[in-house]
């Protein structure tokens, strides 16, 4: 394999890795998450508030998503 696919092939996986980052907290959190939490969190995905989303992730199951 060339050396310049093995690199774009590197790069791909981290670009996907980027958009994946919050799906599993996302999972873990509609399972430990209240009724009130989890009305907040629709809103705050209807509003695509990433700063939101990242900050209730947080309150909720302690995990600080970059």
């Amino acid at each position: 394999m060339k050396i310049e696919n093995i690199l774009q092939e590197e790069l791909m996986k981290e670009v996907a890795g980027k958009f994946n980052i919050g799906f599993e907290e996302m999972v873990r959190f509609y399972n430990k998450a209240n009724p009130q939490e989890i009305s907040q969190m629709e809103k705050i995905i209807k509003n695509n508030d990433w700063g939101r989303f990242k900050a209730l992730i947080k309150k909720v199951l302690g995990v600080q998503l970059q």
